[in-house]
This record gives structure tokens, sequence and C-alpha cells, in this order.
């Protein structure tokens, strides 16, 4: 009899569970071990920081780590095959939509001379893919690298000398947010959900943008396609608006308009601003500020 009930109970959990995994709409992904070159590094290590920086994103669902190791082993198949294999190993992966599986491929310390001081830089880098299981397309094929100061001392002495594998966690972490940041805005961008006046209201929240932060809104102009193969291979951003995050919720955010050039509308994409899109939007607003000074005189 109880064995009966037990069974019974699980039954209806995984109903539950199934039922929720459906209504939530959210891919299902699993993050495979890591293969590395260096014998010194847990592997491990990389995979619970890209488990973490992808559960904060909050657009996907992550299968157990014990049940993608189930599923491998009853298709015997293991990361390194499928590494080794690449995306034609893939079948039967029942209730997974991606998985995510790569190298650790740099991994060291290089020390460097300040003039008057010694710095100590580690170097981290990763090979990553992300597979489409269905399809097994390649959604996702990137080398991450990274570099961080972890030392210093006097430029007679060696500041890299006693420093351990510790000194790459924060590397490991930095480069686990580049990897979600990727996937996530390959598969799901950063969009304006609503405007309102200078407000506009944005589908991600505190687990991926930052108060302060500046995104640039673009549209996708007409597409263009390889003549061989008739692939399409892309299309014209347009730069239509700056938004600065101003508060962040759990699962949006608030921005401000800093810069529009055309009517922003729900839909439109938000991107991170790297150092080349600064410096564009500064000369930018020195324009804009200079013209408003003259019409003012």
């Amino acid at each position: 009899m109880k064995h009966i009930i037990s069974a019974a109970f699980l039954a209806a959990l995984f109903s539950v569970t199934s039922l929720a995994n459906a209504q939530s709409n959210k891919p299902i992904i699993g993050v495979g071990t890591f293969e590395s070159s260096f014998t010194d590094y847990d592997s491990r290590n990389i995979q619970t920081a890209v488990e973490t920086a992808l559960s904060k994103t909050g657009k996907f669902t992550l299968i157990e780590r014990g049940r993608l190791d189930q599923i491998l082993a009853e298709q015997n198949l293991s990361i390194q095959g499928l590494v080794e294999g690449g995306a034609s190993s893939f079948g039967g992966f029942g209730g997974v939509d991606y998985l995510l599986y790569g190298r650790v491929t740099q991994l060291g310390l290089e020390s460097k001379n300040l003039l008057i001081m010694s710095a100590c830089e580690a170097k981290f880098g990763l090979d990553v893919r992300v597979v489409d299981v269905t399809t097994a397309e390649i959604r996702l094929s990137e080398n991450i690298t990274d570099d961080d100061q972890v030392n210093t001392s006097d430029s007679e002495s060696n500041p890299c000398r006693g420093i351990g594998i510790s000194a790459f966690d924060n590397l490991t972490a930095k480069v686990s947010r580049k990897i979600a940041e990727k996937l996530t805005q390959t598969l799901f961008p950063v969009k304006i959900a609503r405007v309102s006046g200078d407000q506009v209201y944005l589908n991600y929240g505190s687990g991926f943008l930052k108060d302060g932060e500046l995104l640039k809104i673009v549209t996708l102009g007409e597409g263009f396609v390889d003549p061989d193969t008739g692939e399409v291979l892309g299309a014209d951003e347009e730069l239509i608006g700056v938004v600065e995050v101003t508060q962040t919720k759990a699962k949006f955010s608030i921005g401000k308009i800093r810069l529009q050039t055309s009517e922003l509308s729900a839909g439109d994409v938000a991107n991170r601003m790297d150092k080349s899109d600064r410096k564009k939007l500064d000369k930018k607003l020195k324009s804009c500020n200079k013209a408003i000074k003259s019409e003012a005189k």
C-alpha cells in the first residue's frame, strides 16, 4: 500500500512539474561538464558558475545535473564525445531544448613590469558551444576570454609567486556572465516592453541589468543574404535611441530615455554599449549640446 501511495505521489509531482515548465514556456537547458586542458583546474567551478549566471537571467529552466548525466548515460554519450563529434552526435534528448558544453583553453599567470612596480595578471579562456538539441543546430559558438590583475609587488619581485588557483575565481564568474549574456542576447535579446513618456520598461530585471547602465536602442533594417547559398547573413542595425537603466526589479527594469532620434516602441531591441559605442554617444551628446546652445543664442 505504501509503495502504491509513493508511486501515485511521484506521478502527481512529475505532472505538476511538467505543467509548471510548460506554463512557464522557458526553454530547458542543460550545462554539461567542461573539459579542461589543465589538470590542476577543477572545471566543475565553471559549470557551477555558468548555471548560476544562466539562472539569474530568468529566461531558462535548468535541468538538474544528475538528470543530464542520466540522459547522457542512456544515450551512451559523454561531453568529451560531444565535443569531438560535434552537433551530429545529438539525438534522443527528450525534454531538453539546449545543451551547453565546452573546454577551458586558457589558464595562466603573467608578470608585467609597470615601471616602479610589477603586477600579476590572471588570464582565463573558454571555448563554448550551445546546441539546439531538436535540430542539432549550433546556436552559439564562442571563444570567451578575460583577464584580471590579482597581485602587485615591487619591481624587483615576482608578483605571481605563491598565487594559487583561487586567483581565477573572479575571472570564472566574469566569463560565466559573458556566456549567459551572449546566449541570452542570441535567443532572447533585451527589448522594450512598454513606453510611457520619457520612460521605458525593459523585459529583463536585476539578475541581468544594473542601475545606471546605458543601452542603445536599435531597429533591424532589411536583411541581406548570401548570393550563393541563400542563407540570411544578417541585417543592418539602426541606432534610434539611448536609454539609461534607472531602476531594476525582479523581472523587469525601468529606464529613462537619454537620446532619441525617432519614436521608441515596444519590441525595439536594446543592446549593451561597448567602449566604441560610448565614444560615439559622447560625440553625439556634445554635438547636441552645442546645437542647443547655438539655438539658445
